[in-house]
Order: structure tokens, then sequence, then C-alpha cells
């Protein structure tokens, strides 16, 4: 009876093994990623590392597959045929924080059968950073301060602690630097003045944001004896959008000695020289053409500007609003998106960014770049060489190309010259 019960059995496995569906081939290609994160002339931030970010690869159908750490992410991942995203990003999830720049980036791809596909995945800065600068004027003033950013909707807003951050005069000597994400953000600051120790405030909104901006906060007051008040620049160095705030802060304290009567810079602001740039402010000058007036495009010619800036320079960016200029420099910056009629002119950050540095450099043209500018008191400026290459696309007779420089001192001082060139008529 066994015997029997054993044959029907193994009789039942054999009918279901092959009534069995046969199983369908999985069809598998191989992919191989590389991370970077660009930007880190933004951010400075040297503690980032890639190995640390965390990656997640999704399928148009739903599958998923994430690892906590790029490290972690087999050199060459085999995967079934199909339609992929993969996203990377940095550690970091506060809504503020010092110290805490914050990457992304995702890129598309196709898994083909018995093909190895490279994609490669670049992350930018996606939260802005601030910092602050102090001028001399603004460290003699004061002898105490703080300076609060949020990025709440308002001050008292149910999130507001968890989107603001307050810098001391330590953290902003030692150019702490804090991370938002975007959203427009308010500055706030509360100082107490060294001469009698009485508390002034100010503040100020900034709505015009974006990722990977560096908004540059210079903080700067008036010497005591002149109309004092609390004067708070914001310099976007990177995205030039050159907000310039005036804040009212202090009235006037009489200086011992001083001139009551208000005709010699008294109460009445109107003292000789009040609003002239101090001597030690950046300057720029053009032998060849002392007034800078409007300029004939020749080759050859002579566009060569001499800038002496005592306090060192800290940045230095040239705009170029020219319609047949402008996208040629874009594109030797890596901006393909960029589109003159609607972005304006495009801003060449000869400092800070280290793609328009190389691009120039590689061009030989005579244009100083990086530390042939930062930290120095002169620099010979050329545009000698740029300026005739104009005439080569083209350009509209009597169409104008117009060259803004600005420089920006260690002081927080800046300076803006406007250089126009137009094509003569034929």
């Amino acid at each position: 009876m066994k015997k029997i019960l054993y044959i029907l059995a193994m009789a039942a496995v054999m009918l279901t093994s092959c009534t069995k569906e046969p199983k369908q081939e999985v069809k598998l290609g191989t992919v191989s990623f590389d991370l970077t994160y660009s930007g880190d002339y933004i951010t400075k931030a040297s503690s980032v590392n890639v190995a640390d970010f965390k990656v997640s690869i999704t399928r148009e159908d739903g599958w998923s597959k994430t690892y906590d750490r790029y490290a972690d992410v087999p050199t060459a991942l085999e995967l079934a045929e199909g339609e992929y995203t993969v996203t990377a990003t940095s550690a970091g999830d506060k809504l503020a924080a010092f110290d805490q720049p914050i990457y992304g980036g995702s890129q598309n791809f196709s898994i083909i059968v018995g093909e190895v596909t490279p994609v490669s995945v670049s992350c930018t800065l996606t939260n802005m950073k601030i910092s602050f600068v102090t001028t001399e004027n603004f460290r003699n003033e004061l002898s105490d301060f703080t300076v609060t950013v949020t990025n709440a909707s308002t001050w008292t807003a149910e999130d507001a602690s968890e989107r603001t951050l307050i810098w001391d005069r330590e953290a902003i000597e030692q150019n702490k630097a804090g991370y938002f994400t975007v959203a427009p953000i308010m500055i706030k600051v509360d100082a107490y003045r060294a001469i009698d120790n009485s508390e002034t405030h100010a503040e100020l909104s900034v709505s015009n944001v974006a990722a990977q901006d560096y908004h540059i906060v210079t903080l700067d007051a008036k010497v005591t004896g002149q109309v004092n008040s609390l004067n708070i620049t914001i310099d976007d160095s990177m995205n030039e959008k050159n907000d310039n705030i005036f804040i009212p802060g202090w009235d006037e304290t009489p200086v011992d000695g001083g001139n009551d009567s208000g005709e010699e810079g008294g109460d009445n602001g109107e003292g000789e020289g009040e609003d002239q740039p101090s001597a030690d402010a950046p300057t720029m000058s053009w032998e060849a053409n002392p007034e800078f007036t409007n300029t004939p495009i020749t080759n050859p010619m002579n566009v060569d500007i001499l800038i002496s800036a005592p306090k060192m320079i800290k940045t230095f960016v040239v705009s170029v609003d020219s319609e047949v200029l402008s996208p040629v420099i874009a594109a030797l910056a890596e901006q393909p998106s960029y589109d003159y009629f609607a972005d304006g002119p495009f801003d060449m950050d000869l400092i800070n960014d280290p793609v328009m540095v190389a691009a120039l450099d590689g061009m030989g043209i005579g244009i100083p770049t990086g530390d042939a500018i930062y930290n120095q008191t002169s620099v010979n400026f050329s545009l000698s060489s740029l300026i005739p290459m104009i005439m080569l696309y083209s350009p509209a007779p009597g169409s104008e190309h117009v060259f803004t420089l600005k420089v920006t001192d260690q002081e927080g001082q800046t300076l803006e010259k406007t250089l126009t060139f137009f094509v003569p008529e034929a």
C-alpha cells in the first residue's frame, strides 16, 4: 500500500512539473554610474564627499532600489531592460543650518540588453548660501551686534525656529556661512553703538532668490560725527542682482569740538564731501579714454583699464550686454540654456567661476582672471583683444555693446564703470 501511495505521489509531482508554465526570461543590461558635484566655487565646501550621497534608482513601472551611500553602489550594476531615473542627494535635510550645503541631481537612462550604459549624474547646490562681511567703520562704531536671518513667512511663523539662524560678532568674523532652503529671506540687525551703548535695529528682505544663490551681505555704519546710519548692502556676486539697500539708523550724536551750526558736516547732512567715496575705495582709469565716452569698435584698439583697490579686490564681475557677444560668452561658461533676449546681459565672474576662468585663460586674449585679480591692490585689466572680436559676428551697424565692470574690495566697497562700444556706420 505504501508503495502504491509513493507511486501516486511521484506521478502527481511529475504531472505538476509537466503542466507548469515555463519561467519567463529576464533580459538584462548593465549600468555604470559616475557621480560628481559642481558649484564648489559657490560653496567652498571642502567637506562634501560624494561617497556619502544617497542614491535612488527607479524604473518607469514602479520598481526602485535605494543605496544609503554612493560608495555602496556596485561598479557595474545589472538591471532589467527598461527606462530608469537615478537620483542622488547629499546628506542634510534641515531648512536652515550652518555649513550645510545640500546637493542634488538626477539623470534618465535606458538599459539595453547585453550593453553597458555609462550614466553621469552631476549634483548642484539645491539650497542657497548667505554670509556677512563688515566694514572697518561698522566694527569700530559698534560695541556688539547680532544678525538674524530667516526664510520663514514671518518672524513669528510656526516654523520660524526651524528656518532661522543667528550670527554673533565672532561667527561673522569667522566668516561662518548659513544655508537655507529656497524661499524669500529676511535679515535683521540688532546693534549697540560703541560711543554711548545706544541700541539700533535694521531689517531688510530679499525676495528674488534661487538655488545656488550666494548672498554676500555687507554691513556698514557711517563714522561718528556725520549723519549716522546703519547701511546694509546685498551683493549677490554669483548672480549679480546688485541690490543696494539703505536703512536709516541712529539720530546724530554731537561730537566734542563739532560745529553746532551745521555749516560743516552738521545734522543737515550737507557737509562738503559727505557722499564722496573714501580715499581707499576702488578706482578705475582708462588712459586712452579718461572720460569713458562711447567708443567705436576698431582693430586694433586700446581698452586697457587700470583698477586700483587699496583694500584688495574680493570680487570682479564683467556684465556683457551684447546681442552677438553675450551668447558666445555664455557658451564659454557652459550655459547652454542662456537666451540673450530672455535673460539679458551675461555676467562673467572672473574670480569665482572656474569654467569661465579656464575658458578665458585658454583663449589667451590677455584678460586677467582668478589669482591675478583676487586680493590684488592693482590690476591692469585689458579688453583690447576681446572687443574687436564683436565684429566677427556681423553686428548691426550702429549697434551698441555695453560692458559693465564691477569690483568689490575686502571692505565691501564697490565701484561700477560702464564701457559702451558701438559699431561704426558703413
